[in-house]
């Protein structure tokens, strides 16, 4: 089952009990939102649409503050919206981070109406989201088929583990998109690397689907990113860089 067909569906929106998004929205308190790890509020805060730094306290009075702000947008409609008070509306569209000055009154009633609604799907998709990723990787755990682009959606590899990235591109996707410059930079040193870059421009010049600008180094970023996508994976971290500077070298 597609993304897109999971959301569409009830128990898209089904979580855990014990998770974050299990607390009813009207019931939160600093004191009981704090109880939870800061990563859990983090997420909390990206579903809400708040910004995401700061201490736990911080995230919390944010969630809590943009509870209550939806909780009134909730009762609004565009027509009694449109009739309140130009600066009490204008106070509501900058709340909602909406606001534009040469915006009359029924224009920013209409733009709140179409935060609050857009609020509300980016929830739902999200959350559908998380819960699709965990079917995936479960299903792929397992041995069973999964389509690739589902697996790419997530950046998972066919066992359903995190799949190596390229400047945050999946590796897989990367190699769909530009396979004779990753192969390149997999097997060049750095110096054969950029020489290829200049003789291959058909070729290299695909990797800007990957990265605008990737290639403003002449290469020796993306080839570095390959290089760490691409070391073995017992060694640690540091040695597959100096094993990288080292071939830089030669």
């Amino acid at each position: 089952m597609s993304l897109e067909e999971f959301v569409a569906t009830d128990h898209s929106q089904t979580v855990p009990r014990w998770s974050i998004l299990a607390v009813p929205p009207e019931a939160y308190r600093r004191t009981q939102l704090r109880q939870f790890d800061k990563e859990a509020l983090i997420g909390l805060a990206f579903v809400w649409g708040v910004k995401r730094g700061g201490s736990k306290e911080q995230l919390a009075d944010r969630v809590i503050r943009r509870v209550q702000f939806r909780a009134m947008l909730a009762a609004e409609s565009e027509t009694s919206l449109a009739m309140r008070r130009r600066k009490d509306l204008i106070a509501i569209a900058q709340e909602a981070g909406v606001y534009h000055p040469w915006l009359n009154r029924k224009n920013l009633a209409a733009y709140l109406i179409q935060w609050r609604e857009n609020a509300r799907r980016h929830a739902r998709i999200e959350i559908a989201k998380a819960q699709h990723e965990c079917i995936v990787r479960r299903a792929a755990r397992k041995g069973l088929w999964v389509p690739p682009n589902s697996l790419s959606k997530y950046g998972l590899n066919a066992s359903g583990s995190k799949e190596q990235t390229i400047v945050g591109v999946p590796l897989s996707r990367a190699l769909r998109v530009a396979p004779e410059a990753l192969a390149a930079a997999r097997t060049l040193s750095l110096p054969a690397f950029r020489a290829w870059v200049q003789s291959n421009h058909d070729l290299s010049s695909k990797l800007v689907f990957i990265e605008a600008g990737i290639l403003g180094d002449h290469g020796d970023f993306f080839w570095r990113e390959v290089q760490a996508a691409f070391a073995p994976p017992d060694l640690p971290p540091l040695f597959a860089l100096l094993g990288s500077t080292a071939s830089e070298d030669r």
